[in-house]
């Protein structure tokens, strides 16, 4: 067994070299198809897509409700959350075979209408929970307690050390689920409403109350998405720092600071068919990608396209038309996983539903930037998995660059 454990990772490694190969002479735009089940047990390796991205695991029941074409807040992460008693959790990460044990502080809510609510067991009963936000190590836990109490409590959990960084607590005027965006230093959070999942006509003046931080993360910053922004869709950009975020609407992207809410760059109108429902950002930086579809209220879409814009100058780089057939057991992921970036960003992959088979296109975008640097970032990611880079005889800021970590100016 040992030698046929020996050959598997050669020939994966000879894989990995022919690929890079054709990768670099390969003109730009140039793209693979590969059936989703050979993809995912295989090719994603070859191709350079080794971090901790789960393709595979179906995802929570609350994710397959309403509108499917939701934000992947969680970096493509896959975390399941269980409550072994009142004050006990469990978080359970398959890519990385890890299980994460935390003690959750009482949040106590004062000048409710209920004087008896914080002596009735049955309101104390954790009922519902999930994690609504992943980033570097960092989630963001949500916990309903009772179907009459509509103000569920958040969690700030570091998965590395094992803590409880702060709590908090959000007012609403009924009981739903949120979407959380963690900046890529851990500096902010952003909170707001799954609107997606259920659509409320009333104003969305919702508060974030009783804000409880540890002394190490006394600079993390939590904000809610002011409701006049409700049918935007977010995503945090490497490049554009902790205060800032990009939010689409229509077909345009937009760059507005956190607090005025101000834009600060803006986008032309794109040549996209629809309305821009999705959007995510490369490790870098670097690369945009939105997802256009339409009838949005619809599971067989008459427009699916994903396009790839230039974060520098907000250039439409390339568009791919993924519509297919709607397969249930696999359309969370296909919509709300893909598109993903490789974590070198040579390369994207997207997700396309035939009548009988899946398939997983994989793109190559060009290249940006023009430096010696960078260019050897893509070569070690392509020919070192992500998960061993750690393991590289490099400085440790030379590894943080390597992985896509941004440059780390507070200690959370």
């Amino acid at each position: 067994m040992g030698n046929a454990s020996s050959n598997q990772k050669e020939d994966l490694c000879a894989n990995r070299h022919s690929y890079y190969t054709k990768l670099l002479s390969a003109p730009p735009l140039w793209s693979t198809q590969t059936s989703y089940s050979k993809w995912a047990k295989q090719y994603k390796n070859v191709e350079g897509f080794t971090d901790f991205a789960d393709f595979t695991t179906c995802r929570e029941a609350r994710k397959r409700h309403g509108i499917l074409v939701k934000p992947d807040t969680y970096d493509g992460r896959q975390l399941v959350s269980q409550l072994k008693s009142k004050s006990e959790l469990t978080l359970i990460e398959k890519q990385k075979w890890k299980l994460s044990s935390f003690k959750l502080p009482r949040i106590p809510l004062t000048g409710l209408e209920d004087p008896y609510w914080l002596h009735s067991r049955h309101n104390r009963n954790r009922r519902e929970c999930s994690v609504i936000g992943y980033h570097d190590t960092m989630a963001v836990l949500q916990i309903n307690t009772n179907r009459y109490h509509l103000s569920p409590r958040f969690y700030i959990l570091d998965l590395e050390c094992k803590q409880v960084l702060g709590h908090f607590v959000v007012f609403y005027h009924c009981k739903r689920w949120y979407e959380c965006y963690i900046s890529p230093n851990k500096q902010q959070l952003l909170i707001r409403p799954d609107n997606l999942t259920r659509i409320v006509s009333l104003p969305d003046n919702y508060m974030i109350e009783n804000i409880s931080l540890m002394q190490h993360a006394s600079k993390l910053r939590i904000n809610a998405v002011p409701p006049t922004l409700r049918a935007h869709v977010l995503a945090f950009n490497s490049q554009a720092g902790d205060n800032f975020v990009l939010t689409a609407f229509y077909k345009e992207i937009e760059l507005r600071s956190i607090g005025d809410w101000n834009v600060v760059r803006k986008s032309g109108t794109f040549r996209l068919p629809a309305s821009i429902q999705q959007i995510k950002s490369s490790p870098l930086g670097d690369y945009i990608v939105v997802r256009c579809v339409h009838p949005l209220y619809n599971k067989e879409y008459r427009t699916n396209i994903v396009a790839v814009i230039s974060y520098v100058n907000f250039e439409l780089l390339l568009r791919i038309d993924v519509r297919g057939c709607y397969w249930p057991a696999s359309e969370v992921i296909n919509l709300q996983v893909f598109p993903y970036f490789s974590p070198s960003e040579a390369t994207i992959a997207v997700m396309k539903n035939h009548a009988y088979n899946r398939k997983v296109i994989t793109q190559k975008l060009p290249i940006v930037r023009l430096n010696l640097q960078y260019l050897c970032r893509r070569a070690i990611l392509h020919l070192v998995s992500y998960r061993d880079v750690g393991k590289l005889p490099l400085p440790a800021q030379l590894v943080d660059y390597i992985q896509g970590k941004p440059r780390k100016i507070c200690n959370v």
